[in-house]
């Protein structure tokens, strides 16, 4: 007998067969994944009387470290209660303050400021370190004339009051040296730094200065309003003198160096508020 040959194996998938089995793999997994699905749900799905609560946090997130500001608000700067122009303030707190920020929200930042906790406008603060005021420790003059400025500590001022002859209501001096008791007489009074509040016409007193020889006039705004700075030597002392003119309405000021006191002049002048 010759030998017999086989031509596949018994034991193999037709083609039939391995698309069913392929299409059974398909429906398990479908099912599977249908099952899963219905599960997840209802154990989201919150019981009876719950409630499901969502909190979406928009704009800045809390900082997660210390940031050092300044007040950038002429005026100064509402400390609130919350975050909102409409929240109670809790203080104000003057402009060019530096404060430490714990948290940053929406625009708006948490400080502490004199014990008191709350938040400011971001909008209004800058990182950049104010310019320091050369001024902020001297010493504070208050005139009975209804005005204020400050003078270099370790110096002297002196009230002169009224003076008809020298047609003024108000003289105060300012020096580094001890000044006369009153005003001495038969001579031009000098001093570092004088104050006057004068009774002339304010076209009288610009007319005498403009018409003096080599005067140079520059014009300024001191305490909000416009004023001239005139310069000029003073030929009987020979002294260079700057004499600064404010009109405020009611009342016309001349508050004037000789001797080379110009920057202390100038300094002086940008503290004096009036009224």
């Amino acid at each position: 007998m010759g030998k017999r040959r086989y031509y596949g194996n018994k034991n193999s998938f037709s083609a039939t067969q391995k698309k069913n089995f392929m299409f059974f793999l398909v429906i398990i997994f479908s099912l599977f994944v249908i099952i899963y699905s219905v599960y997840y749900f209802m154990a989201q799905k919150p019981g009876s009387g719950q409630k499901i609560v969502s909190k979406i946090q928009t704009g800045d997130q809390p900082l997660t470290k210390e940031l050092v500001v300044f007040i950038n608000a002429d005026g100064g700067l509402s400390l609130r209660n919350d975050r909102s122009t409409t929240s109670k303030r809790l203080a104000l707190i003057p402009n060019g303050t530096k404060l430490t920020i714990t948290q940053e929200l929406d625009g708006w930042y948490k400080v502490l400021y004199e014990s008191k906790e709350g938040w400011i406008s971001k909008q209004y603060t800058t990182t950049n370190a104010p310019p320091e005021d050369p001024t902020k420790d001297w010493q504070i003059y208050s005139s009975a004339s209804g005005y204020k400025i400050k003078y270099q500590p370790g110096w002297k001022a002196q009230d002169y009051g009224n003076n008809e002859s020298l047609a003024t209501t108000s003289i105060v001096a300012f020096s580094n040296q001890d000044l006369p008791s009153t005003i001495p007489a038969g001579s031009d009074f000098i001093a570092p730094i004088i104050v006057k509040i004068l009774t002339k016409n304010i076209d009288d007193i610009t007319k005498e200065y403009t018409s003096m020889s080599g005067v140079q006039i520059e014009a300024i705004t001191v305490a909000g309003k416009p004023g001239q700075k005139y310069t000029y030597m003073m030929l009987s002392t020979n002294t260079q003198v700057t004499a600064v003119i404010l009109n405020t309405g009611p009342q016309v000021f001349i508050l004037s160096e000789a001797g080379g006191y110009g920057d202390d002049l100038l300094k002086m002048l940008n503290t004096l508020t009036i009224g």
